[in-house]
């Protein structure tokens, strides 16, 4: 699936930052499975645990 532009640059953004970075705030939002990711792996799950809309349609189904 292709990643919109908007997520792209996210993405871009995001990866400026180091793996161990983002695995310290993977662990602040308590992602599970964090040191199995990659880094564009771990952007995506920090991204969507940010995303409140995202969280409350979990938490509803």
């Amino acid at each position: 699936m292709p990643i919109q532009r908007e997520m792209r640059s996210k993405l871009r953004y995001q990866s400026n930052q180091t793996k161990e970075q983002l695995l310290g705030m993977a662990k602040k939002l308590n992602i599970t499975g964090r040191w199995h990711m990659t880094k564009v792996e771990l952007v995506r799950a920090i991204e969507k645990a940010n995303n409140p809309a995202r969280r409350n349609r979990r938490d509803e189904g």
